[in-house]
This record gives C-alpha cells, sequence and structure tokens, in this order.
C-alpha cells in the first residue's frame, strides 16, 4: 500500500510499449528530501546532481536509438559549437515507420514532462508549479565543442537540467573536458558572473543536474571537450512555467544588447590631435623626418615607402579593411614571438592538454577580464620594456609598442597615408586569449557611436606550425565581424524574445549576417572601419585546446578626425 505522497511511478506507454525508465527510488520521499537539501545548499548557487536516475538498461536503449536514428545537425555560434538535435517534442509527429525506431526516447521523454516527475521536480528545486510544456533535444559535443557562460533565461524557462548518455563503457574523466561549469556572482557587477567558475559537474553516465534557471544568478558553461574520440552526448532541456521569470532584465540575453558597458576604458587624445577632431598636424606628401625617425623603431620598413600607401590605401577602400603582414621590424617581431613562444611553454599552454586551472598566466602584471557571460581573456597590466630579450614575458614588449607607437602622432599620420583617415583618440590593451579558456561574444555595448577605426596587431608562438594550425577557422581565435541585429529588441516584443541566442554565422563567414573574420596571424596588423550607419559588432572566437599556444594581441580603437573641411 502506498500513501498519497509517494505514487507508484507509471511506466511510460509508447508506441505499444510499456518502459520503466526513471528509477522509482529516486523520486521517493527519502531521495526527494535528501536532493532537496542538497540543492538548497549547494554553491555557487542551488542546484543538485542526480546519480542513476534511470534504468541502465533502458537509458542504453535510449542512447542506441539516439545514435541510431536520429540526425543531428552541426551549430556554431559566437557562444557554442555542438551537434543537436530536433526538440524531441516533435516526436509526435513522426510517422508510424520514424517512431517505431525510437521507442524508448519518447518513453523517456513523457516520463520526464509527466505529471508526477514535474511535482518531484518543482519539490527538489522549489520552483513552484510546472506547464506541461516540452522542451528537450539531444546535444553532442565532439572534439572542440563548447558552450560559452550564459544563464539560461529565456521566455518561461523554470529549470534547467542535462541527462548525460556519454559511454557507460568509457567513464568519463576531469581531464576530458566537457564538464558543467557553474559560475558565481561578479563581487563588483551585480547580475554579472565571476571570470571564472567555482564549481563543476562532470558528465556522467547516467546521471541528471539540475538547476532553477534564474536571472543573472544562473550563470554556468560547458567546458570545451578535449577528447578525440568521446563524444559527450546528453538530453538537455527545460522545464516551464506558465509566466517569464521575475527581473528578466539582468538576463544574458538582454545584457549583451546594452549598448553601455561600465568597464570599456575612456578614449584619450593622440598627441598633436586637437579636441573636435581636426588635426593641423596632417600634411600631404612625406611624414616629417620626426616622426619617420619614430616609426623606424618599429614599423617594417616597407610600410613606410611612400610607394606603398597608395597601394593599402585602394584595398582599404574597395574593402573597408585591411591586413598589413610582417607589420613589424624583423628583429622586434623575432624577440615578440619567442617570448610568446616561451610564456606558452612556461604555463602548459604548448602543445599538449590545457591546464586544469584557470588561473594559469595570472600574475603581478597580467590580470583576468570578464564578466564571463561577455569574455575572459588576460590583459597586461605592467610597465613596458624598453630592451626586449627573446624569451622575456611578451607583454612588456607589446606594452611598449602599444605606448610608444600605436597611440602616437607619427603612428596616426602613417594610418592617414594608407586609409585617408584620420585617428583623432585612441584607447587599447594588450591581450592574452589562452588555448581551452578565453574568448569574447558579441554584445551590443563594442557598437560605434561615431566611425571607429580598430588596428589590432595580433602575435602567436614561434613552434611549428604555430601559424598553420590557425588557419580555416576551425580552432577558432579569429576576429570575427558581424551586422547586428535589433529585431526584437526593447519594446513590446521584448518578453517574447526568439528562443535563440544570436549566430555570427560559421567561421568562414558564409552566412548573410557575417562581415569579416580575420585569423590570427603573427605580426599581423589589421585595419577595419566601424560606423554607426553599418552597426558592426565584433568578438575573439572561443580559442580551442587544438592549438599550440596562446593568442596574443595589441587592440586598439581609434575615433576619427571630422573630414568636413576636406575636398571631394
Amino acid at each position: 500500500m502506498t500513501s498519497d505522497s509517494e505514487p507508484v511511478p507509471k511506466k511510460a506507454k509508447t508506441a505499444g510499449h510499456a518502459v520503466d525508465i526513471i528509477r522509482p527510488s529516486v523520486t521517493g520521499t527519502e531521495s526527494r528530501e535528501a536532493l532537496a537539501a542538497a540543492y538548497k545548499a549547494a554553491q555557487p548557487y542551488p542546484h543538485c546532481v542526480i546519480t542513476d536516475i534511470c534504468e541502465h538498461d533502458a537509458l542504453a536503449a535510449v542512447r542506441e536509438e539516439i545514435i541510431s536514428n536520429v540526425q543531428a545537425t552541426y551549430k556554431e555560434t559566437d557562444l557554442f559549437n555542438m551537434f543537436q538535435t530536433g526538440d524531441l517534442a516533435n516526436l509526435d509527429g513522426l510517422d508510424a515507420e520514424s517512431a517505431a525506431k525510437l521507442p524508448t526516447v519518447r518513453a523517456l521523454r513523457d516520463a520526464l514532462y509527466s505529471p508526477d516527475f514535474r511535482a518531484f521536480v518543482s519539490a527538489v528545486t522549489g520552483c513552484g508549479e510546472l506547464s506541461d510544456r516540452t522542451d528537450c533535444a539531444c546535444n553532442v559535443h565532439a572534439r572542440g565543442g563548447h558552450l560559452l557562460c550564459h544563464d539560461d533565461v529565456i521566455g518561461t524557462r523554470a529549470v534547467s537540467f542535462i541527462i548525460y548518455l556519454t559511454d557507460p563503457e568509457r567513464p568519463w574523466k576531469a581531464e576530458n573536458g566537457g564538464l558543467l561549469e557553474l559560475y558565481p556572482q561578479d563581487p563588483e557587477l551585480k547580475s554579472q558572473p565571476a571570470v571564472f567558475p567555482s564549481a563543476s559537474v562532470l558528465p556522467l553516465w547516467n546521471t541528471m543536474a539540475m538547476f532553477a534557471v534564474q536571472p543573472g544568478v544562473s550563470f554556468h558553461s560547458i567546458q570545451e571537450n578535449f577528447t578525440v574520440d568521446q563524444p559527450r552526448m546528453s538530453i538537455q532541456g527545460w522545464f516551464h512555467r506558465d509566466t517569464p521569470p521575475e527581473g528578466a532584465d539582468s538576463a544574458t540575453l538582454r545584457q549583451l544588447q546594452l549598448q553601455s558597458d561600465p568597464r570599456t576604458r575612456d578614449f584619450q587624445l593622440m598627441p598633436g590631435a586637437q579636441p573636435g577632431g581636426s588635426d593641423a598636424a596632417a600634411t600631404a606628401g612625406p611624414l616629417p623626418e620626426a616622426e619617420l625617425e619614430v616609426l623606424a623603431r618599429y614599423v617594417n620598413p616597407v610600410y613606410l615607402a611612400e610607394a606603398t600607401w597608395p597601394k593599402v590605401a585602394a584595398r582599404f577602400r574597395e574593402e573597408g579593411s585591411v591586413q598589413l603582414q610582417a607589420f613589424l621590424k624583423p628583429e622586434l617581431a623575432r624577440a615578440a614571438t619567442a617570448a610568446c613562444q616561451a610564456a606558452d611553454e612556461r604555463d602548459g599552454l604548448g602543445e599538449g592538454p590545457p591546464p586544469a586551472s584557470y588561473t594559469v598566466g595570472l600574475g603581478p602584471s597580467w590580470e583576468a577580464v570578464g564578466p564571463a557571460f561577455k569574455q575572459r581573456y588576460l590583459r597586461y597590466s605592467g610597465e613596458p620594456t624598453c630592451t626586449p630579450e627573446a624569451g622575456s614575458d611578451p607583454g612588456p614588449i607589446l606594452e611598449r609598442v602599444r605606448e610608444e607607437l600605436l597611440t602616437s602622432s607619427a603612428f596616426a599620420h602613417l594610418v592617414e597615408k594608407m586609409t585617408t583617415l584620420r585617428p583623432c583618440t585612441a584607447r587599447g590593451e594588450v591581450r592574452r586569449f589562452r588555448r581551452g579558456m578565453d574568448y569574447t561574444v558579441a554584445h551590443h555595448g563594442v557598437l560605434a557611436a561615431a566611425p571607429c577605426l580598430d588596428a589590432v596587431l595580433c602575435m602567436l608562438g614561434s613552434g611549428p606550425g604555430a601559424g598553420e594550425a590557425w588557419e580555416g577557422g576551425e580552432v577558432g581565435g579569429y576576429e570575427a565581424y558581424m551586422l547586428a541585429d535589433d529585431e526584437g529588441e526593447g519594446g513590446a516584443g521584448a518578453a517574447e524574445t526568439a528562443e535563440v541566442y544570436r549566430s555570427p554565422g560559421d567561421a568562414a563567414g558564409e552566412s548573410e549576417s557575417g562581415v569579416l573574420n580575420i585569423s590570427p596571424a603573427a605580426n599581423c596588423l589589421s585595419l577595419v572601419l566601424r560606423d554607426e550607419e553599418t552597426e558592426l559588432l565584433k568578438f575573439v572566437k572561443y580559442v580551442s585546446a587544438a592549438v599550440p599556444g596562446s593568442r596574443w594581441d595589441v587592440a586598439m580603437e581609434y575615433q576619427l578626425a571630422d573630414d568636413d573641411d576636406d575636398e571631394e
């Protein structure tokens, strides 16, 4: 005899089958109370992991049915890289022949969204009554697959869950990557995550992770799968309420649409430039000798030759961008690349598995930059060096280039010769994107309110095959420019935001929203024009652990002088 508080678990009925899926002991009173206590006590925010949630043989049948009979589509954006099936809610619309191939998959879906199990989820999480809406799919993260930090807040989502279908014969290990990572709050900024996760969950066979979807709180990510032949397979989905959660303005998607960022550095007036934009020092003809002397200390002589300037200008005028290979003088470039290589080897970021800690590379002169739902990379905050030596930290070398070259009036005038644009104010930083860890995400805070020129000087290590490894885009690390999409932002439709994060298109830049992808190349200066009319977003795609080192760069932005008095 069973009490009313412990309903007998029902068999999920599907296509003439009755299959026990969820183990009865999981939803019993003792298990439910223990899970609720663990859920409430968990940090950095409430969550729990249910072990052995399903009958082993039944879940093995689910896994085999998906592998053999379900089509998964490759998807990639600035946020993720994965294979994904369609919504399993659509199983009801399959023809009889197709449905007959997926009886256990459908049985699991029906069991998860049954009234009894929804009541169990509500009791464990304290989330209130859940609707009967079905919303789940199978995700497969092959080698390099990942999902960057976000809070899952879209529409009426109430509880997020993941059931892991990793190979039961090959237990998942932490060194494989693929961990579910949970982020604490940033101690300085409300409703934003810290730079690094503070807890993680291994994607172990037949376990279910679960947490309430909370705006500005439930930040999580999926670490890159580092394995060659162990796909990270799961069924991931949401239980819904009838109404959206309170505080939706704090959600990741909404914050990515805001055109303000409290951590953005201010532009500084460049030497010789005048407030308001005009530059009295700009002249026709050759550059002054004093400026050539400054440039000659850093820049490859080919770019100081007057015959080069109209060729670069023509390309820039046609494309709106140009990449200047071998921009720095060879001896300076060699010192920088050797230092990059030495730093990566010292930090365990050369070839081989990436380090287990996100703090690698941090130090007195290198600080982590977040919040993680927008970006994670290291910024150099130390002093420049006057005498760079091969094998030293590349930070001082690149900071010297930033301070003495890229913010100088001489460089501003060289840029004008090569683009016909006159930099007036500047801001920039020296960055390191570590493999298997770092990225930036497209967000509206980077939109230019006025014409703006990006100048990014990229450096890589000097190891064998360092340059070739980054080509093609499959390993990330490229800088992408894409058109902003304002549809659905703000106004009455804001609560009904499309239930996908915006996509920049594939790594080859073939989608309609893609404008430009620039692969990392050692000692290459990229110039890209952005303005308020084209509304270009930009991001550095997550750097895969498959590359043999970090992406290092000096990233500058220049506001441009007015040209009202220029001749047409």
